[in-house]
């Protein structure tokens, strides 16, 4: 962990994903429960930008969805945003990710 955090609580993220029928809305959940300023993209770039620089951090992500609930697309896309949180997590080890299906 950054030696600058170590003292700072870890922040709670849950991000609901289960009930998305449009890529929209998976980033309009990722924008609400991350607190996320207006101007956030909703693409998965603005994404990556926002974990590593905008999100509090320490933080523990959880990401729900289901797989079998969602359609191709969209769960596509969950799956890229998951990726990213895990890329994140490997480069700063203040992001615990937890994926939940």
């Amino acid at each position: 962990m950054r030696p600058e955090l170590m003292n700072d609580p870890i922040k709670q993220r849950w991000l609901d994903f289960s009930e998305c029928t449009h890529p929209l809305e998976v980033e309009h959940v990722i924008r609400e429960k991350l607190e996320l300023p207006e101007w956030y993209g909703c693409n998965l770039d603005a994404l990556w930008d926002s974990i590593t620089g905008i999100m509090y951090t320490p933080a523990e992500v959880t990401i729900v969805y289901h797989p079998e609930k969602n359609v191709q697309w969209v769960r596509e896309y969950i799956e890229k945003v998951v990726s990213i949180f895990y890329e994140a997590r490997d480069e700063w080890d203040d992001i615990i990710v937890h994926v939940v299906m």
